[in-house]
C-alpha cells in the first residue's frame, strides 16, 4: 500500500482518538537538528550516543551515504544512502578498488580496520560499488574498510545479493528510467548485518588496526534491509528484508526457486526494527511512519 506524505492527510495508525489533526505533523523519535544536517534524511535512523555517526560526503556538500559504526564490534551497525535523480547516474561506471581506511578515524587509529582481506569471508560492501557510479570518488568512498562486512561469499554473490540487485537496477535507477513507476522518486535504504546482540553474532574475526594491533571484528549473523520510496507526488511504501547468514544450496538457475527465495525474506520495516532494534525511518512524521512500517505490499516492488 503507498501512502500520501503529505501532512493534509491523516493516519489512525496507533493514533489515539482524542488528538487534535495537526498530530499528523508530530515527529516525536526525529533525530535531534545538528550541525550536521544529513541527520534529518528519511534514510538515517534513529541515532544512538553508544556509537559513531560518520557521513561521508563529496567536495560539493553532497551526501554520498552514511553510517553509524560500533567500535566495540569493529562493524557498521547499519549504513545508509539514497537514489534520487542526481547520484543514480552512472557517470563514472567504473570500480575504483581504492580500498582505504575509513579518513572519520585518522586520529583514533585504533579504531581504523587496515585494508586487508577477511580470513574465511569475503570483504561484503554494504554500500556496493556499483551502488555508486555517478562519480569517480562517490565510487571510492565505498571502499573504506568501515564499510565492509564479512560475508560468507556464496550468500554475498548468490543470495543477500539477489536483493541488492533488484534495489539497484530496478527501483534504484528506476528513479531515471522513464518507463519505470519509480521515476523522478527517491529511494531511501538503510541496511547492515547484525550485531546488536551475541545471539545475532555468528563469528568473530581477527583483523589488523592501523597501529598494526589484532583487534576482533564481528560476523552477522543475519542480513537486513529496509527500503522506503518517496515518488514525485509524495506517495509512499515501504518493505523490509531479513535473511540468514548462509549458504542455502539453492539452484540459483531456477527462477521460480530464487522468487520464493526473495519474496520468503520479505518482512515489514516494524519487523525488522524488532530484530535489530534499530528505529528505521524516524524523521518522517509520526503518522507516516507508522503506516509505511507497518505494512508491505510486494506487488509495488518489481521484481520481486
Amino acid at each position: 500500500m503507498a501512502l500520501a506524505l503529505s501532512a493534509t492527510i491523516m493516519f489512525s495508525c496507533d493514533k489515539k482518538e482524542n488528538e487534535s489533526q495537526d498530530t499528523n505533523t508530530n515527529n516525536v523519535n526525529a533525530n535531534v537538528v545538528s550541525d550536521d544536517a544529513s541527520v534529518n534524511g528519511y534514510e538515517i535512523p534513529k541515532l544512538d550516543a553508544h556509537y559513531d555517526y560518520i557521513c561521508h560526503k563529496l567536495p560539493n556538500g553532497d551526501v554520498n551515504f552514511a553510517l553509524e559504526y560500533d567500535k566495540a564490534h569493529m562493524h557498521p551497525r547499519w549504513v545508509a544512502y539514497t537514489y534520487n535523480i542526481k547520484n543514480a547516474q552512472k557517470n563514472a561506471p567504473t570500480r575504483t578498488n581504492a580500498w582505504n581506511p575509513d579518513p572519520f578515524y585518522n586520529n583514533q587509529k585504533q579504531y581504523q580496520v587496515d585494508v586487508q582481506n577477511f580470513t574465511g569471508y569475503s570483504r561484503g560492501h554494504l554500500v556496493g560499488s556499483a551502488e555508486r557510479y555517478y562519480s569517480t570518488e562517490a565510487n571510492e568512498q565505498t571502499f573504506y574498510m568501515t564499510n565492509m562486512s564479512p560475508q560468507n561469499s556464496t550468500f554475498n554473490a548468490d543470495y543477500w545479493g539477489e536483493i541488492e540487485d533488484k534495489a539497484r537496477d530496478i527501483w534504484g535507477r528506476g528513479v531515471i528510467n522513464q518507463s519505470s513507476t519509480f521515476y523522478e522518486g527517491t529511494l531511501y535504504i538503510t541496511k547492515g548485518g547484525t550485531i546488536n546482540t551475541e545471539d545475532n553474532i555468528l563469528d568473530y574475526i581477527n583483523v589488523r588496526n592501523t597501529q598494526g594491533e589484532v583487534v576482533r571484528m564481528a560476523v552477522p549473523k543475519y542480513y537486513f534491509m529496509a527500503c522506503l520510496f518517496v515518488a514525485k507526488n509524495g506517495d509512499a511504501k515501504a518493505i523490509g528484508f531479513w535473511m540468514e547468514h548462509k549458504d542455502y544450496h539453492l539452484n540459483t538457475q531456477d527462477a521460480t526457486a530464487m522468487q520464493t527465495f526473495r519474496r520468503n525474506a520479505v518482512c515489514t520495516v516494524d519487523e525488522l526494527e524488532q530484530r535489530t532494534g534499530i528505529d528505521f525511518f524516524c524523521n518522517l512524521t509520526d503518522a507516516v511512519e507508522n503506516a509505511v512500517e507497518s505494512t508491505c505490499d510486494i506487488s509495488l516492488w518489481p521484481g520481486l
